[in-house]
């Protein structure tokens, strides 16, 4: 994926793509507390991640991509594409 691709998540919203794969250090309650004692080499949980923003809301969310599940909408057969294109860019 990469800036701008439009994406339907699973329960139907629509985002577009603010920043494209990289890898993200996701922590929980527990890591923090691991960190803050000591053990923070232990804690957390490396994976891909991209950040989105919504278009019915403007929300912009880092997005785990193995916890998510979204299809790529392809950009030649859907006119909302261009839309959220403009959007994510500020036009």
């Amino acid at each position: 994926m990469k800036r701008g691709d439009l994406i339907q998540m699973s329960d139907g919203r629509f985002a577009t793509v603010a920043r494209g794969d990289y890898t993200f250090r996701f922590m929980e309650l527990e890591d923090y507390e691991m960190e803050s004692n000591g053990m923070g080499e232990y804690a957390g949980l490396y994976g891909t991640a991209i950040d989105v923003v919504f278009t019915d809301s403007g929300y912009r969310q880092r997005l785990s991509v193995a916890k998510h599940r979204f299809t790529v909408v392809d950009s030649a057969d859907n006119k909302i594409t261009e839309i959220a294109m403009s959007f994510a860019d500020g036009v």
